[in-house]
């Protein structure tokens, strides 16, 4: 295939690629949180979701779904989070290692600070990509914890491994 190199084109690819690379960890929400505040400082609203956020690790390991609230077992992330048209901060997040931990509580933890959906990750619907078009936003601003290279490693060995395996049925 012949690269072009119209922008347009370049940052469509860019937006596809990075959709396929988030599909690679095994998430279990897809999160919207909204502020009922005209505005809220990117340094109150980082804080507001890093203590809901927070709050699913101390679940995760109440649950013993983890042994640490920071290892590589506890709840991982990807987060963006835009503008919206009246001027407050609005965060999508794609979550995993969350188990069955009870979404819809977690609906309602976030109503102290606005509104929230926090629905059941469905591959199939493109969550991530719809999330991976915030890498060629002017004023987006990515995150992602710590413990999600580990998760993407993960993934990337395993298919790494299934697509040996099938060359390997090939040969055969």
């Amino acid at each position: 295939m012949a690269w072009h190199t119209n922008p347009e084109g370049l940052m469509r690819r860019s937006r596809r690629a990075f959709g396929e690379w988030l599909s690679l960890p095994q998430w279990d929400w897809y999160t919207t949180h909204t502020f009922k505040a005209e505005y809220v400082s990117p340094k109150e609203s980082d804080k507001a979701w890093y203590a809901w956020f927070n709050g699913l690790r101390v679940s995760a390991k109440a649950l013993s779904y983890t042994p640490s609230l920071y290892g590589e077992q506890a709840p991982f992330y990807f987060r963006v989070v835009e503008y919206q048209d009246r001027g407050t901060l609005h965060f999508h997040s794609l979550i995993g290692g969350v188990g069955d931990i009870r979404r819809l509580l977690f609906k309602d933890f976030w109503e102290l600070h606005g509104f929230a959906r926090v629905m059941a990750y469905e591959p199939g619907k493109g969550a991530n990509f719809y999330v991976g078009k915030y890498l060629t936003k002017d004023d987006g601003d990515i995150r992602f914890s710590h413990n999600l290279t580990k998760h993407l490693t993960k993934a990337c060995r395993c298919d790494t491994l299934e697509d040996n395996n099938e060359e390997t049925k090939e040969l055969r």
